[in-house]
């Protein structure tokens, strides 16, 4: 069986030769950065890879509690501009909670597939078939691109029109952080680190919030960064039933990279154990040529 770690798609993008120290013929851009972004942190073109190749890939801790950590850093991990830097931690913090799930899935369909596959049961209690659904990852920059556009949008609270941004990794920090009484002091505490300005003091968010509010600001939240509590409909081939999912990307991406993780001990393990090689002399070499010895192995094998 080929490891799905090497099953890579070799995409070949336009970057000076000899520029990126992990070569590979697979790096993919970088989503959209935000222009603010961009110039706090002097991006101009950056790339990322597929994770489960490198020495560095088997240092990430995928059992940390707080799933913001891990993510940064993977992006980190994974990313790199066109003279083979990698950009400051701080930058990966300050993309946006939905921005951080675009380049999540980046990472993981470039190493798999150009198509995510969601494996989902049907909600009908007289079908409950399994079934398989597919998302390109043209489709996933189509879907966030749409919502780059805006970076803010006015939400109701009493009376007046609040101005309110979109969620950071260092804003889910923060709440991972934080300790609240209730989900009525969560969603406040929350709405005071996004609001812009003097809002942030604002006396209408001092007063428990109605669940009618709460669903209404959760709403405008979804619809303004939608990758972070994505649903999608599906029709069911067996009752031809169409069913609302919830999926949660994040969840989902750091799942599949952690099993490419795994991939890559399982490889180290398997080169060592049959030619006794440290792992370091696994590393040494590029990963097309460990998949041939384990090509070679496996043949070995099936003798």
């Amino acid at each position: 069986m080929k490891p799905a770690t090497f099953q890579l798609l070799h995409k070949m993008i336009n970057i000076e030769p000899g520029l990126i120290s992990e070569r590979a013929d697979c790096w993919v851009p970088f989503p959209c950065v935000p222009d603010n972004l961009r110039a706090k942190y002097s991006i101009n073109g950056l790339f990322l890879r597929p994770f489960g190749v490198f020495k560095r890939d088997i240092e990430i801790d995928f059992k940390q509690k707080a799933r913001p950590y891990p993510v940064t850093e993977i992006l980190q991990c994974c990313t790199r501009d066109k003279n083979g830097k990698t950009p400051k931690q701080n930058f990966f913090w300050d993309l946006t909670a939905g921005k951080r799930i675009e380049c999540l899935l980046t990472i993981v369909m470039s190493g798999y597939s150009s198509k995510l596959s969601i494996h989902l049961c049907c909600l009908n209690d007289n079908c409950r078939q399994p079934m398989e659904v597919e998302i390109s990852q043209e489709e996933i920059a189509d879907f966030q691109l749409q919502n780059d556009k805006a970076d803010s949008f006015m939400i109701q609270i009493g009376d007046k029109g609040h101005l309110i941004r979109k969620p950071t990794g260092r804003d889910q920090i923060e709440w991972l952080n934080t300790s609240f009484a209730n989900e009525d002091a969560a969603m406040k505490g929350m709405l005071r680190t996004l609001l812009h300005g003097d809002d942030k003091t604002s006396s209408d968010i001092r007063y428990p919030m109605s669940d009618e509010r709460v669903k209404t600001l959760n709403k405008s939240m979804d619809e303004l960064d939608p990758l972070v509590n994505f649903d999608l409909r599906a029709y069911c081939p067996y009752c031809d039933k169409e069913n609302r999912y919830e999926i949660n990307l994040e969840e989902l991406s750091l799942y599949k990279l952690q099993e490419a993780q795994k991939g890559l001990l399982q490889t180290i393990h398997r080169l060592a154990l049959h030619y006794h090689w440290r792992e370091e002399d696994v590393f040494s070499i590029p990963p097309w040529r460990r998949y041939h010895y384990l090509d070679l192995i496996e043949k070995e094998e099936t003798l």
